[in-house]
């Protein structure tokens, strides 16, 4: 299991009694779907998980009136095993763009506070994102986005200092590293070759979870290679 970095972030806004619906937004397969799930499920007593570009279907819950008791009572019949317990209960919404009345119902989550939001979405921010098509196809509208009422963070693929714990180097190594580049000093000639090694297998590997986990698994470049072409 892959240790990231924003699983910080999301402790920090799970604290804050005053946390609005954060949005998590990023490239495809960085791991946001992973961090989103496991941090919900350490910290809920029930979670309510949407995907819009798995099952479209979903966004017939937001459709028509924004009040937070109608959404709910539409997701509890679109998906009947949910629990909605106030305070008790995180809702993901993955994809969010795919779904743009979702992400202004953001607005009344917040204002409603009952139950906590995380949503993630891979192109946010792109031009047209947030226009929606008639029945025809031959009009668009645009959806409005919750200005003041989201907290947007950004997820990046594993970066080096990501990687390094994924492959096993200890937080007083890296710090090591730190107290050399803050000082100016030589780095130890066993820590460097070390880092040089590891620098080296990053560059080729990237920051791809799945793909770092092969790595990590196999230590085989052949295997990273495979793999890559399989998550294409």
């Amino acid at each position: 299991m892959l240790k990231r970095k924003i699983e910080e972030e999301l402790i920090a806004w799970k604290a804050n009694p005053n946390r609005k619906p954060i949005v998590i937004k990023g490239c495809r397969q960085c791991g946001k779907t992973f961090i989103v799930q496991k941090f919900a499920e350490e910290n809920y007593a029930n979670v309510v998980y949407l995907n819009f570009m798995q099952d479209p279907d979903y966004a017939l819950a937001f459709e028509g009136s924004k009040r937070v008791d109608d959404i709910v009572m539409n997701l509890s019949a679109i998906i009947p095993q949910s629990k909605f317990v106030p305070g008790e209960t995180c809702i993901i919404i993955d994809e969010i763009q795919e779904c743009p009345a979702a992400r202004t119902a953001l607005k009344f989550f917040k204002m409603d506070g009952r139950y906590d939001i995380i949503a993630t979405g891979s192109l946010l921010g792109v031009k047209g994102y947030g226009e929606r098509q008639d029945r025809r196809g031959s009009e668009s509208t645009k959806t409005s986005i919750p200005v003041g009422y989201e907290t947007i963070i950004e997820m990046h693929p594993l970066d080096f200092e990501e990687f390094l714990w994924a492959n096993g180097i200890s937080d007083a190594i890296i710090s090591k590293l730190a107290e050399c580049l803050d000082n100016k000093m030589p780095v130890p000639e066993a820590i460097h070759q070390k880092m040089r090694q590891l620098i080296l297998q990053y560059t080729v590997v990237g920051g791809m979870p799945f793909v770092v986990n092969i790595f990590v698994n196999t230590h085989i470049i052949w295997a990273v290679y495979l793999s890559s072409n399989e998550a294409l």
